[in-house]
């Protein structure tokens, strides 16, 4: 999983023997700065941008958000129109960003103020074939960019690399709990479900969801308030970063190594799934 994409390639060659330095310390300290500002859940309705599009590109929130959650550290928000329900989320973090992307994530919206994604409907983006997983290695994308004397050019040019790269492999959306639809669909279906995720420069991973209403049965006109849920789902140990699996036949492991400990231990926490749960009103 974790070697690098043909377009990956012809970049990282072209950067041999340049010296690797702190990951963009000024990015990190507003990112960080930012997070602390926000509430942990968002506190309010807000309603969508006229110009929302649900292309992977934060561009009609000015790059803002409701909320720092600390559960998924991730920013999230919750919006929605007449007709459709948004959700829009964006990781900083490596190990987020590979857990996102080999994980997937899960939004349920609850009705009936129950707390449990088995009575909601759940949409879950992305979703990759197993035998035709993208090839991307953060942790060499965060090198490249912090090690390079144009950084902005860098940075630049492995976003729209890895872009060209997930939008070639992300074309299902898992669904379940809603009536008439399949269990997976097509990125491009025409049933009311969209979703894209995409690099940003400077490494920031930003997934946009849209979801007609009407496949909720849930109105704007009656301002109905339900519960969602944001999960990060769990990464198999053979898609983390700093751990190498072998497997018998049968899939069972029998040999796990850790070539680096240090690297591995800092993404042992993305291993697990991990959620938050919140309360949304729809706003006319």
């Amino acid at each position: 999983m974790y070697i690098y994409g043909n377009q990956l390639t012809h970049i990282v060659k072209k950067l041999i023997g340049i010296r690797i330095k702190l990951l963009l310390p000024a990015l990190l300290f507003s990112v960080f700065t930012n997070a602390q500002k926000l509430p942990v859940l968002q506190m309010v309705s807000v309603k969508a941008p006229a110009n929302i599009k649900i292309d992977g590109k934060p561009t009609e929130w000015d790059n803002k958000f409701q909320a720092y959650n600390k559960g998924i550290q991730a920013f999230y928000t919750i919006s929605n129109d007449d007709k459709k329900l948004y959700l829009t989320l964006q990781a900083t973090k490596k190990e987020i960003i590979n857990k996102i992307i080999n994980g997937g994530v899960s939004f349920t919206v609850v009705k009936d103020n129950s707390q449990s994604v088995d009575d909601g409907a759940t949409i879950t983006f992305p979703v990759f074939d197993e035998k035709d997983r993208p090839n991307i290695n953060i942790n060499a994308m965060a090198q490249l960019i912090a090690g390079s004397k144009d950084s902005e050019k860098m940075s630049d040019s492995l976003m729209k690399a890895n872009n060209s790269i997930l939008l070639d492999k992300a074309k299902l959306i898992r669904v379940s709990g809603i009536k008439d639809l399949d269990t997976l669909i097509s990125m491009y279906n025409m049933d009311g479900v969209k979703a894209r995720a995409l690099f940003g420069k400077n490494m920031a991973y930003t997934y946009e969801l849209s979801i007609d209403l009407k496949l909720l049965e849930l109105s704007a006109a009656d301002l109905t308030k339900f519960n969602y849920n944001i999960t990060l789902n769990e990464v198999e140990l053979d898609y983390v970063p700093g751990i190498v699996v072998t497997r018998n036949e049968d899939g069972g492991i029998i040999n796990m190594n850790m070539p680096d400990p240090k690297l591995a231990n800092s993404y042992i926490s993305a291993l697990s799934s991990t959620d938050c749960w919140g309360t949304y009103k729809l706003i006319k």
